[in-house]
């Protein structure tokens, strides 16, 4: 077993190295890239979209609009309310950024939408 007199100092040497690496200004692809990902995250006038959440805390699975199937939807995933008008049935269109490569469009109901609001 390692005595915490010889931890210490190990971690205070591992504390003292100088890494540049965190200090370096943003790379200017991950700039451009980061600019292409907020105009995702506006309206075509140039609102932000509403931020949301659903209620409860299980999947459900929900009507993709893009690819014309039920997708598993997590409640707490990052979504956005689109300025769309919404369905004969009451459902919303959201859209929710799986990941930075390709986004979705699923139907939700009004009633399990939570406004989250901005900061």
């Amino acid at each position: 077993m390692t005595s915490m007199m010889e931890v210490i100092p190990a971690i205070q040497g591992v504390m003292a190295v100088n890494n540049d690496n965190f200090e370096r200004p943003l790379d200017p692809d991950a700039e451009t890239l980061a600019y292409k990902m907020e105009v995702f995250l506006r309206s075509k006038s140039g609102n932000l979209l509403q931020p949301i959440r659903l209620k409860g805390k299980k999947e459900k699975y929900y009507w993709s609009f893009m690819h014309k199937k039920v997708q598993l939807l997590h409640p707490q995933a990052e979504m956005y309310l689109l300025p769309w008008q919404q369905t004969e049935k009451g459902e919303y269109y959201v859209y929710s950024p799986y990941n930075f490569q390709a986004g979705n469009v699923f139907l939700i109901p009004k009633d399990e939408i939570i406004d989250m609001g901005f900061n």
